[in-house]
């Protein structure tokens, strides 16, 4: 089943009628971020234990002594007691203290670990108790495993009290989840929504095509990770939003200069930025459209970004607004030099008569700012100031005219 509303349905009934779903599926594909926005969906809570990073049982319910006193409070003895994991705790008091919700306990990858943990963890479903504790009747369990690889197999005793409904990815439900989905990532899926999960590029090489998605449906986790002695990433949901999130934090500028950082691999021209999303996403039809698309978006920001914005000083309109020349020379006297320079060079570029302004700011000016100067050349090359303007600052004889007559003569 795809994950979208029909799955949705039919979970939430398993779960309203205290039946345990077990979600089968690959790795990364988003059933953990597809619980989470259910729980949501339920105004509770999704504690998420993840069993393949657990290694031994002891990780799973930790043995503890406890002391045995008699009636004065002395301890007379010990006995061995077992305490569940930090998730299945917080759970289990969290479904205490809100005894109207239904959180929900997410037993993740649950085979793909050993066979001690496998057994020990099936106690939380079967039995509705962990190590000491019971779970409380409206804390609800959901787990979730690999029905292909290298899993622990379950008895058949085990599978019977669950519903499997093996799911896989819906780009319509991705796409939704993640309102912050880094827009080139988003455009890139919504072209192309069978990359959702793909395979590598060297398992696509085999005598296949990257775009075939029937193929890439009959592969299991080990055949797309398995690519000969190099190990290398998959697309994923998990990895795709893994990119996102880089992406969102990485600056125009940045994206700029990896993309233009190029060198040879094996015979081939790389970007370094192609090196870093194989890290996120591997060598995957997904990664060069993602890449080009990137390459695409940034050049296009550079030549937006590029178009030179030339800001209004606070100060000018008050500045234009001046009644005579008495008036402005007064207020040019308690001008700061920031704002001299900001005025004059909105006098040059704004297309209306600034003359009186021009010849009434200019002798009091000796420079402009850094800042000002470079809008102030690129405004010049383009030919984007004001000519009459510039031929009257020109024609001042001023000390900044001087200073300025090499940049303004292209524009005279």
């Amino acid at each position: 089943m795809l994950f979208n509303q029909d799955l949705t349905d039919v979970v939430n009934n398993c779960l309203d009628n205290n039946l345990i779903p077990m979600l089968l599926g690959e790795p990364g594909i988003g059933k953990s971020s597809w619980l989470e926005a259910l729980a949501t969906s339920r105004h509770t809570k999704c504690f998420t234990l993840a069993c393949n990073q657990l290694a031994d049982k002891a990780d799973l319910t930790g043995a503890r002594l406890v002391p045995i006193t008699d009636k004065d409070g002395n301890v007379v003895d010990y006995k061995q007691e077992f305490y569940p994991h930090a998730v299945i705790h917080n759970a289990i008091e969290y479904a205490l203290e809100n005894p109207r919700e239904t959180p929900i306990l997410f037993l993740d990858e649950l085979n793909r670990t050993t066979p001690d943990v496998t057994s020990e963890a099936l106690s939380i479903p079967t039995m509705r108790s962990i190590g000491n504790k019971k779970l409380p009747s409206n804390l609800k369990v959901v787990i979730a495993g690999n029905d292909k690889g290298n899993i622990t197999a379950l008895d058949t005793a085990s599978v019977s009290r669950f519903v499997l409904f093996h799911v896989r990815p819906d780009i319509d439900t991705f796409l939704g989840l993640d309102q912050n989905l880094n827009p080139f990532v988003r455009k890139v899926l919504e072209q192309h929504p069978n990359l959702l999960f793909c395979k590598t590029a060297a398992v696509a090489d085999n005598g296949k095509k990257d775009d075939d998605e029937d193929d890439d449906q009959d592969l299991s986790i080990e055949d797309i990770i398995d690519d000969g002695d190099e190990m290398n990433q998959i697309t994923t949901p998990r990895t795709i939003t893994g990119v996102s999130r880089w992406l969102n934090q990485c600056t125009q500028e940045q994206l700029l200069a990896w993309t233009s950082n190029t060198y040879q691999r094996d015979g081939e021209d790389v970007s370094l930025l192609q090196e870093i999303l194989e890290g996120f996403v591997g060598k995957t039809q997904f990664t060069m459209l993602l890449l080009a698309e990137i390459a695409s978006g940034v050049m296009t920001l550079g030549s937006t970004s590029a178009q030179v914005s030339v800001g209004k000083p606070t100060c000018y309109d008050e500045f234009k607004a001046c009644s005579d020349m008495t008036v402005l020379n007064a207020f040019i006297e308690n001008m700061s030099e920031n704002e001299k320079s900001g005025t004059l060079l909105y006098l040059l570029y704004e297309k209306q008569d600034n003359v009186a302004f021009i010849r009434a700011l200019a002798p009091h000016i000796e420079t402009i700012t850094p800042s000002d100067m470079k809008v102030l050349m690129k405004l010049s090359s383009e030919d984007k100031l004001d000519a009459q303007n510039v031929q009257t600052l020109i024609a001042s004889k001023t000390h900044i005219a001087e200073t300025l007559d090499v940049v303004l003569s292209v524009n005279a």
